[in-house]
């Protein structure tokens, strides 16, 4: 060890852990571990830098070795509870922090965490009865009110819920979570503008807030209606339990397939096709809504800040993409053809490539399955390769052959996404 004591280091080291600085912080408690592998508090503390770091699998090995050190300390048994919980296993998640409860019932952030696990679960009356029980603990922590304002705003008691994350702000109105929070109600109000004013201001307390980062370009991107609309239904069904969202997807789906048998019928045409307009418009906004609208927010002043050097050219692509099938499609409406309906098959090429170029936006995903970014890339080229073909060789037997297997692969593509998303 150091010309510290082991009291100056694992001090040392949780100050800098507090103020983010976990390298120097893992250095402190390093020092320790030298002069004893199995110094809890050293490893307690190097676990959290990890944790902060989302290295969660490493956090999740570390607290593991400090309960088998010191099995009765509640703080690593929440700890560990959050490193699950993080790691989106809320199952381990759940048995930690009630091991932490059970050896500390007075921690009022030990329920704020369980209220938040229940929330995602969509057990939200179960959710509100914990954070109330972290409230009688401690009437100002702010886990649990963030966690009762969510559960009260789920169970339709917005009033309630509105007073709650007020509350929050008296508090602390520099808490960068709460204002997070208030400006995602917002969200699902359809209220993007006022969203907006909190989802920076959160941003302006603390610029490292992902999530509020992402709300912000989402507020931003609602300023497109068809984009607007489809984030309030994904914001709605969210909120709704696994089988319920089954539900409403098959309800929608059979509503179109009956609309689609009636649209002959008299009295039924125009809704008829009206419904299945809608539907397809949502699904296909639903492919390339995000990176139309991250397009349109490379046109704005604000927009062009918050996106990431992959949204913006994903959603240049993208905007590339439709702008030839326009151009196309006007160019082709004036040239006579060599054969009768083929006239839009290159603008049709183009329009369809947005599909495949706007899921690069979501390449981690995509990375999780062995073939699926190649074949991606792979489809994009495809149909790229189809497009100029077909507009050099128009009419042509063998393009025309080319153009269907195109549309094919493409079909086959968004099967398989629908998988692959999950």
């Amino acid at each position: 060890m150091s010309e510290l004591s082991r009291h100056d280091h694992i001090e040392r080291a949780r100050i800098l852990l507090k103020q983010k600085r976990y390298k120097d912080a893992e250095q402190h408690a390093a020092a320790v571990l030298q002069g004893n592998p199995n110094d809890a508090d050293a490893l307690q503390i190097i676990g959290h830098c990890r944790l902060d770091n989302k290295q969660y699998a490493e956090a999740i090995k570390l607290f593991k070795q400090c309960l088998g050190i010191a099995p009765d300390d509640d703080y690593v048994h929440y700890l560990l509870a959050f490193a699950y919980y993080r790691s989106k296993n809320r199952v381990d998640a759940l048995t930690s922090l009630q091991s932490a409860l059970n050896l500390n019932p007075y921690s009022s952030g030990y329920y704020g965490l369980y209220a938040y696990i229940l929330i995602e679960q969509n057990l939200y009356a179960e959710a509100l009865e914990k954070a109330n029980t972290g409230l009688a603990v401690n009437a100002q922590d702010l886990t649990c009110l963030n966690a009762r304002s969510q559960a009260l705003f789920r169970l339709k008691d917005k009033a309630a819920a509105y007073n709650t994350i007020k509350e929050a702000l008296t508090v602390d109105p520099e808490d960068d979570f709460t204002h997070t929070n208030y400006a995602w109600h917002f969200m699902e109000m359809g209220k993007h503008k006022k969203a907006r004013e909190h989802f920076r201001e959160a941003l302006r307390i603390n610029p490292s807030n992902g999530r509020a980062r992402q709300g912000y370009k989402e507020s931003l991107k609602a300023n497109l209606a068809p984009y607007r609309w489809m984030l309030m239904f994904s914001l709605w069904l969210s909120s709704k339990s696994k089988k319920a969202r089954w539900g409403i997807i098959i309800v929608i789906w059979l509503s179109v397939q009956l609309a689609s048998g009636v649209s002959d019928s008299a009295g039924f045409g125009i809704a008829a096709y009206i419904l299945i307009g809608l539907y397809i418009t949502f699904v296909v906004f639903s492919w390339v809504g995000t990176s139309i609208a991250n397009a349109m927010l490379l046109l704005s002043r604000e927009g062009k800040y918050v996106l990431t050097k992959p949204e913006k050219y994903i959603s240049a692509g993208v905007g590339l993409c439709l702008l030839t099938a326009f151009v196309l499609a006007i160019i082709e409406a004036r040239l006579p053809v060599t054969k009768e309906g083929d006239e839009f098959f290159p603008a049709l090429i183009f329009l369809t490539l947005t599909l495949p170029v706007s899921r690069l936006e979501y390449t981690d995903i995509l990375k999780r399955h062995k073939y699926a970014l190649p074949f991606t890339i792979a489809l994009i080229a495809f149909g790229f390769v189809c497009g100029i073909c077909v507009i050099l060789l128009p009419g042509a037997i063998v393009m025309y052959n080319i153009a269907i297997l195109y549309f094919f692969s493409l079909a086959l593509y968004t099967w398989l996404f629908s998988f692959v998303n999950r």
